[in-house]
């Protein structure tokens, strides 16, 4: 395993470290550095299998460590912490990285990047919740505006983690790699 390989992955222990202590310590709901480090991973991991497996290997080991310590109202028996919505939205969110991988990093690229995968994983992650709701919101077109109504007081958190997590990791990745030069 390469020095480089090394540092991404610890990126990616610091955002599951993160993750925990942001949502064991305070009431910010979905300000995570997940999808901030899916879109990490998918920019400097150079496989793109790799970016995506790692990623799919930090949501899940967060997962399963708040689910089974902290969420415990929720989960009265032991969690596997597997969530394959969100999954798969971590892994399109790894796959717009590994795009932006291709393209030379911009202020425009990095706006747009997190602005796409932060609305994107507003939509997509309230789209599952109200296709899966049987109860709380109507299978209809209202019920579904319904659910992103609901759905934007976290938003704002959402995007906020986006921004403030992409710019740590990105630059401080970018630091690195300007003062290493065994990791680009």
């Amino acid at each position: 395993m390469t020095k480089r390989t090394l540092v991404l992955i610890g990126f990616l222990a610091f955002a599951v470290a993160s993750r925990l202590f942001i949502l064991g310590g305070t009431n910010w709901v979905n300000f995570s550095p997940i999808a901030s480090m899916a879109l990490f991973a998918g920019i400097y991991f150079n496989q793109k299998i790799q970016a995506i497996s790692w990623t799919i290997l930090a949501v899940w080991l967060s997962n399963l460590l708040l689910n089974n310590f902290l969420y415990t109202e929720y989960f009265p028996s032991f969690s596997f912490g597997f969530d394959g919505v969100h999954m798969g939205i971590f892994a399109l969110i790894t796959l717009l990285g590994s795009r932006l991988n291709q393209q030379k990093m911009t202020a425009l690229n990095f706006i747009s990047t997190n602005l796409v995968s932060g609305i994107g994983f507003f939509l997509l992650s309230n789209f599952a919740v109200w296709l899966s709701s049987d109860i709380t919101y109507a299978k209809s077109i209202q019920g579904l505006l319904a659910c992103y109504a609901a759905g934007i007081p976290f938003l704002k958190n959402t995007l906020a983690s986006q921004f403030i997590f992409s710019a740590i990791f990105l630059g401080s990745f970018e630091y690195l790699k300007n003062r290493i030069p065994a990791m680009n």
